[in-house]
């Protein structure tokens, strides 16, 4: 009985002190160098900054590197690595993967790896983000749904 009791209140706990929150983060300009290897794969590495704003009415910048592989099957594979940092000079280091079938869309996954100042809380912090890209692959826009843990 105590077993089902201390379930509950965890769950309970995880439901309380939880919080979504949300990112949006609009890039236009990046410097992308390309690998193609004709009938097999496109490979992408890119340096990009964006800027970025959240639910929680913080904003500020986004320092990004990272790589794309676009697969003979149209299969996309992006890893990202990212420092974002606020009005306040407070930052935050992110990772971002993806795996899609579409190079101009697709969903993937956030996580908050590192922070300082109010960031420190955001460490763990998992999102799933949608990304479409402008025409002729000038800019991107990506939307990420998160949960926090307070």
């Amino acid at each position: 009985m105590k077993f089902i009791f201390t379930i509950k209140l965890i769950l309970l706990a995880n439901i309380l002190y939880s919080s979504d929150f949300g990112i949006e983060i609009l890039s236009s300009d990046s410097d992308v160098r390309v690998t193609e290897i004709p009938d097999v794969m496109t490979y992408r590495q890119f340096q990009v900054n964006s800027n970025w704003k959240d639910t929680l009415g913080d904003w500020g910048i986004l320092e990004c590197t990272g790589t794309f592989t676009l697969l003979k099957e149209n299969k996309t594979i992006l890893k990202n690595y990212c420092k974002g940092t606020n009005v306040e000079d407070e930052n935050f280091w992110l990772i971002m993967d993806r795996e899609s079938d579409n190079f101009d869309s697709g969903i993937g996954e956030i996580q908050y790896v590192q922070g300082n100042g109010k960031f420190k809380k955001y460490i763990g912090a998992k999102c799933v983000y949608a990304v479409s890209h402008l025409k002729r692959r000038i800019g991107t826009f990506i939307k990420a749904k998160c949960d926090l843990i307070k």
